[in-house]
C-alpha cells in the first residue's frame, strides 16, 4: 500500500490536471521519484494518469478537435514505443534537464509574446507528436511540447483541455501496452495505483469546478506560468 505522502502527490497532481488540463505527469513523477526508482513511479503514474485523462475526457469530449488530434497521433504511438524501449538507455538527468530548461523558455516567451495562430501545420503537429511520445514512452513527462504547441492556438479553455486529454489518452494506453509486453509493470504498481485512484480522482474534480471560475485569458496566463513553474521543478530536480 502506498504511504500518505505517495497518495497526497497523486491527488495535487490530480488537482492540476483537472484545473490545467495538463501537470499530472510532471508533478506525480517529480514527487515520486523522490522516494521510489524511475521504473516504480513511472508504472504508478502511468495507471494513474490514464485513469485521470480518461475522467476528464469523459467531462470534454464534446470540445476535441479531432482533426488536429488525428494529425498528431501516428508519430505520437511510434515515439511512445521508442521512448518505452530505451527507457534503460537514456541519460535520464541530460534528458530531462533539457525538458525542463526548454519548457521554462517556451512558458517565459508565451508570457511575453502572448501572439496566437490558427495556421494549420501538419508537419510540426507530427514533429510535435513523435517528440512528446518519445518523452511519454521514456519518463511520463511527454506533455510540454504539446502543450506549448496547443496553446498557443485560439481555442476555448475546455477545447485546449480536451484535445490534450485525448493525446495523453493515446501515450497512456501505448505506454501501457509497450511496458507490459516488456515485463515493466508489476504487482507492487498496480496495488499502489489502484489504492490512490479515489483521492486522485477528489483532486481532478477539485481543480475541475476551480476552473470553471477562470475567464479564458487568465487561463492562458495561469497555464503558461505553470508550464514554466513545471519545467524549472524538472530542471532543479533532474
Amino acid at each position: 500500500m502506498p504511504d500518505l505522502a505517495t497518495m497526497a502527490i497523486l491527488a495535487l497532481a490530480g488537482a492540476l490536471q483537472g484545473f490545467l488540463g495538463f501537470g499530472f505527469g510532471i508533478v506525480a513523477m517529480t514527487g515520486l521519484t523522490l522516494s521510489h526508482d524511475l521504473l516504480h513511479a513511472a508504472g504508478v503514474v502511468n495507471i494513474v494518469g490514464l485513469t485521470a485523462t480518461f475522467g476528464q475526457l469523459l467531462g470534454l469530449h464534446e470540445h476535441v478537435r479531432w482533426k488536429l488530434a488525428a494529425r498528431i497521433v501516428p508519430t505520437l504511438l511510434v515515439g511512445v514505443v521508442l521512448g518505452v524501449t530505451a527507457l534503460r538507455t537514456f541519460d535520464r538527468q541530460l534528458m530531462v534537464q533539457i525538458l525542463g530548461l526548454s519548457t521554462v523558455v517556451l512558458a517565459a516567451w508565451n508570457l511575453w509574446r502572448p501572439r496566437l495562430s490558427s495556421a494549420e501545420r501538419p508537419a510540426v503537429d507530427r514533429l510535435v507528436g513523435l517528440v512528446s511520445g518519445l518523452l511519454g514512452g521514456a519518463f511520463n513527462i511527454g506533455g510540454p511540447p504539446m502543450i506549448a504547441h496547443l496553446y498557443r492556438r485560439p481555442d476555448t479553455p475546455d477545447t485546449l483541455r480536451a484535445t490534450l486529454q485525448v493525446l495523453f489518452l493515446c501515450i497512456g494506453s501505448s505506454r501501457a501496452v509497450t511496458a507490459t509486453a516488456q515485463g515493466l509493470f508489476d504487482r507492487s504498481m498496480v496495488g499502489d495505483a489502484l489504492v490512490s485512484i479515489p483521492l486522485m480522482a477528489v483532486g481532478l474534480y477539485a481543480g475541475f469546478l476551480v476552473s470553471r471560475r477562470v475567464a479564458a485569458e487568465r487561463f492562458r496566463i495561469i497555464s503558461w506560468a505553470m508550464l514554466g513553474l513545471l519545467g524549472s521543478v524538472l530542471f532543479l530536480r533532474a
